[in-house]
């Protein structure tokens, strides 16, 4: 795949493990294998790759007098809770940027790999990479949504208790919010009838007519009309939201636009 040899790819991993005094691999009956110095590498190396990248981008817009590409990545279902059309209308009110688009699972290999190409970055969990700049930090109390007609959308509000017996949905992925809600149930002996992802979104809606509960965060404004949506007193668990900046210059007065947009329309 690299179309050198063996041979040569051997040396250049012992200059480079001599240059950085690490082990990168070992071998094992099993094959070849990566050390936690060569994982970090890995990690690490992605940033110094793209640097390199960015630099040629910018060279061949100066050169060419092109558009600048900018690529934002968001988690999978970041775009039901904006408005209809909101990333086409503003990618076609900025012609001067050629926009790249990448929709992401909200898990945690996503979040240590793919989002090393992005410009921005919209999230659940907060990134641990050093050249990622936080702009901005949300959170929502999870709370449950059910049918209006279900015995307990009569309450003000629910508690832990009030979720025994019930059938309860939760989404699937592995955020920092999602871990300590699964913490949660757990000290309550609560268990759950269905883990659906985003895209089963409409599944979701559709077993709450059959008397299912689900937890949820969003903007209430975007439930169907016959949806309550009820806090749990008790629970304490927050949804949170984030975006994020590679590098540390100032923001330019497009991304000052769509993360006001973004915000003005995540909270509600």
């Amino acid at each position: 795949r690299l179309f050198i040899s063996q041979q040569a790819a051997s040396r250049i991993i012992a200059s480079l493990e001599s240059e950085l005094n690490a082990k990168l691999f070992i071998r094992t009956p099993q094959g070849v294998e990566e050390t936690d110095c060569g994982a970090e590498l890995e990690q690490q190396a992605f940033s110094y790759l793209q640097f390199h990248d960015d630099i040629v981008r910018l060279i061949g817009k100066i050169d060419l007098g092109g558009t600048e590409e900018y690529k934002i990545g968001f988690f999978m279902g970041m775009l039901r809770e904006l408005p209809p059309h909101f990333l086409p209308t503003f990618i076609g009110a900025h012609p001067e940027y050629d926009f790249r688009l990448i929709s992401y699972p909200d898990n945690e290999r996503s979040r240590l790999f793919q989002n090393y190409d992005c410009d921005l970055v919209v999230t659940t969990s907060p990134l641990t990479a050093c050249y990622f700049m936080e702009i901005y930090h949300h959170t929502n109390p999870i709370g449950v949504i059910l049918k209006n007609t279900h015995p307990l959308a009569r309450k003000n509000a629910l508690t832990m208790e009030d979720l025994k017996g019930q059938r309860l949905i939760t989404i699937n992925n592995d955020s920092r919010s999602q871990a300590k809600l699964m913490e949660r149930l757990r000290e309550h002996g609560l268990s759950l009838s269905a883990i659906l992802g985003i895209p089963e979104w409409e599944l979701t809606l559709e077993l709450l007519h059959w008397g299912y509960i689900s937890f949820f965060a969003g903007k209430p404004s975007n439930l169907p009309a016959d949806t309550v949506v009820l806090p749990l007193s008790d629970l304490d668990v927050l949804w949170e939201f984030y975006i994020y900046k590679r590098g540390d210059k100032k923001l330019s007065d497009m991304e000052k636009e769509l993360v006001k947009g973004i915000c003005e329309n995540i909270s509600d």
